[in-house]
């Protein structure tokens, strides 16, 4: 799930102005981080960068796989993280959720290296959130054939 506030995160060197950004960053990372417990995910990234805010999260990494994932934790999530951004911090978002295998582990040097999740459904997920005909919240042909019991999509 790729998660994109709509904040400009430019830093001014006015000590107040910066203070609020600082706020609102730690408020969304607060808010998203309340759902993904809730709901069992995990925070892959958390990235302020001169394109804006991205938060990269992810459910059913080896060991945190359950039945049903995708309508009960992942999909519930995403929805819950975009209304609670605006309901609590006023804030629109866009979210990209896909469903689908990827790698899941270290990449890089023994020196310098960082946890990544790579493949097709993480990129899947990223141009979903990106998307100008996204929403709100736009996922994949998998998560929508998998979620269309219990959910209506458009």
């Amino acid at each position: 799930m790729f998660i994109k506030p709509q904040i400009v995160p430019k830093i001014t060197g006015d000590i107040a102005t910066d203070g609020v950004l600082f706020s609102m960053l730690n408020n969304i990372m607060g808010v998203i981080l309340r759902v993904l417990n809730q709901y069992k995910g995990h925070l892959r990234q958390f990235i302020v960068d001169d394109k804006g805010v991205v938060v990269i999260a992810t459910f059913g990494q080896r060991g945190a796989t359950f039945p049903n994932m995708v309508t009960e934790k992942g999909l519930p999530a995403s929805i819950a993280i975009h209304r609670l951004l605006k309901m609590d911090l006023d804030l629109d978002s866009s979210v990209g959720a896909s469903f689908g295998q990827a790698y899941c582990g270290v990449v890089g040097a023994s020196h310098r290296h960082e946890f990544a999740i790579l493949g097709p459904s993480v990129n899947l997920a990223a141009r979903l959130m990106c998307s100008k005909y996204n929403p709100g919240i736009l996922v994949d042909e998998s998560v929508r054939k998998m979620a269309s019991k219990r959910y209506d999509f458009f």
